[in-house]
């Protein structure tokens, strides 16, 4: 028999790889169809099991003595699940998967652990995470909680940078209730232009000397889709809102490398591994080169998790280069998998059609129009499109650009996406339906931003705060996601958890009639967010010739309350049939002969 292998890492696949595992710890791992059907539950102990298979219908490798959630149609489960040629080979009783061990089986005693399919986060930016652990400094809590202890650390980042070096970085929150302005930032950088952005994204800060070499001041007119902040005689403040506006200031920093990239893109998914996640889907890809250089990673070996990617166009010169200049490379762990537009901010910047109390609730990133006709370009290219929304206005214009498009070219299922629907109308529930639109949104914005939105938006709106709910009665497909490292965690058992509780940081529920199941809300992290991918029918569920990709829990979402697996690591996750994270608990073993 073969003793168990895993794939040989380079020396430098191993030191980027262990130190994004290490960096992860501190922010991650740490009810659908018609009822259940079971089989018996696992044995104390699993007796030996002789092989007996020939080797051609022997397994590669077989659970046993577990719970497999399958998340098929009618959510059954199973006690053992075999793998042959990277695919599941069959699922069910331990006497009957037994059969498939021969002698080079890898077996696993799960020892009454669960398994899932392997958890698929449908909206992240993968290599940005990587990003936040070396291209960035963090500016985050416990460390940085006040502007006090922004500039405290920021001037000790000075001290040991070279002057006229841009520093770079990230914020949070502050306890203050409001964004640093150039004036938060002066006093600790007096020789050194700083850019941090706020964790989310959409909004950033930046000193005077920034904004001297940016060339930005009281004269400089907002861009389309974005907004200077300003005093009240004009001059800049410092604060960014929307990347139109951030780009005119970051075009001046010196961009990473390919090289990073490449490196972030590879050390990320040790940390998704060990929370289970099998396939992420990087929504916001930035630029031919680093397209490129996703795509690379699939194409030279580089990954064990699977990936998919959506060229994002952020200025209308972006369409140019994606209709001309992005390959549609597909292999088993890599795809070019279509667009993504951006047509409003965060909370604050959220297009709305009634006001809320933020910086603007009228602001599109591009033109109606010029986004409405690059929509319908990039429809004709047969890939999918997707559209961050916050706003319901925001909803209402993309489901316009979707429907004009595919009434124009009537093409067969698009599956075209709204990523976020932070609020949305009664209406457009049904408008969703039709148009055969996926929903991926993020509930565990609840607990780090729902304090924050009463605040921002009025009590109308705040009442139709991300309605899953309400989706999934209507036969909508929602898919669930990170959105890491939009949000401090990359762990979709906190998305889990936001789904089923809806709780805010205060411990507030918000529309408690929103909350899903943990079941429903594990098929929206599975097979539905396999679905938003156009792959449910080869993942997303532990179904015999589907990929083998699988999660063991070290508690059962299905019986144990969300807080004792919201921050639970994998105890093992497998990847076409391969380990390619384990715990301290199992490990495979030869079969008995």
């Amino acid at each position: 028999m073969k003793t168990w292998r895993t794939r040989k890492f380079t020396r430098r696949e191993f030191l980027v790889t262990a130190g994004a595992a290490l960096a992860g710890a501190a922010l991650g791992c740490g009810r659908a169809g018609g009822g259940q059907t079971s089989v018996p539950t696992a044995a104390p102990t699993l007796a030996p099991v002789t092989p007996a298979a020939p080797p051609a219908q022997a397994a590669d490798l077989v659970l046993l003595n577990g719970k497999i959630i399958t998340v098929d149609r009618a959510d059954s489960t199973a006690q053992a699940v075999a793998v042959k040629g990277g695919l599941i080979q069959a699922v069910g009783t331990n006497e009957a998967v037994a059969v498939l061990v021969g002698e080079a089986t890898q077996v696993v005693d799960l020892a009454g652990k669960t398994v899932t399919p392997g958890l698929i986060d449908p909206h992240n930016h993968f290599q940005v995470y990587g990003l936040m652990n070396s291209y960035y400094t963090s500016f985050v809590p416990p460390e940085v909680r006040t502007m006090d202890d922004l500039r405290a650390k920021l001037a000790q980042v000075a001290a040991q940078t070279p002057e006229g070096e841009w520093i770079k970085g990230f914020y949070l929150s502050f306890q203050e209730g409001r964004m640093p302005t150039r004036h938060d930032l002066d006093p600790a950088s007096p020789n050194h232009p700083v850019w941090i952005m706020q964790q989310g994204g959409h909004y950033g800060s930046a000193n005077s000397m920034a904004l001297q070499i940016a060339g930005i001041t009281a004269a400089t007119p907002n861009p389309e889709g974005g907004i200077i902040g300003r005093q009240a005689n004009g001059e800049p403040d410092g604060i960014f809102y929307n990347h139109r506006a951030m780009d005119l200031l970051r075009r001046h920093i010196p961009l990473y490398t390919q090289e990073m990239v490449w490196d972030n893109i590879v050390s990320t998914q040790a940390a998704f591994a060990a929370c289970g996640v099998t396939t992420f889907h990087d929504n916001n890809v930035r630029g031919v080169d680093t397209l490129r250089t996703y795509l690379d990673t699939g194409r030279q070996g580089a990954l064990f998790l699977r990936g998919a990617v959506y060229y994002t166009l952020e200025w209308p010169p972006d369409l140019e280069r994606a209709l001309n200049e992005v390959e549609q490379y597909q292999d088993e762990f890599m795809r070019m998998a279509g667009f993504k537009f951006l047509i409003d901010g965060q909370a604050a910047m959220a297009y709305c059609h009634e006001p809320h109390n933020g910086v603007s609730w009228t602001t599109t990133t591009w033109d109606p129009q010029g986004f409405k006709d690059a929509v319908r370009a990039l429809h004709d290219l047969g890939l999918q499109i997707c559209v961050h929304c916050i706003g319901d206005a925001a909803v209402d214009l993309t489901l316009d650009a979707y429907e004009e498009a595919m009434n124009a070219n009537p093409r067969s299922d698009p599956r075209h996406r709204i990523e976020h629907a932070i609020l949305t109308t009664p209406q457009a529930t049904q408008r969703i339906k039709d148009l055969g639109v996926v929903v991926s949104t993020q509930p565990q914005f609840i607990r780090m931003g729902g304090d924050y939105w009463k605040t921002i938006f009025t009590p109308a709106q705040m009442a139709r705060v991300v309605v899953t709910r309400e989706w999934l009665e209507a036969g909508i497909h929602v898919a669930l996601g990170s959105d890491a490292p939009t949000t401090p965690w990359y762990a979709p058992q906190v998305t889990l958890a936001g789904a089923v509780s809806r709780l805010t940081a205060s411990n507030e529920v918000i529309s408690p009639d929103q909350r899903l199941t943990i079941q429903e809300a594990l098929r929206a992290h599975t097979l539905e967010a396999a679905y938003a991918g156009h792959e449910e029918n080869i993942k997303g569920s532990i179904e015999a010739g589907k990929m083998a990709d699988m999660m063991v829990w070290p508690v059962d979402p299905y019986t144990a309350p969300w807080q004792e697996w919201w921050d639970a690591p994998s105890e093992m996750t497998i990847v076409g049939g391969r380990i390619v994270h384990q715990g301290m608990a199992l490990f495979p073993r030869r079969a008995s002969g």
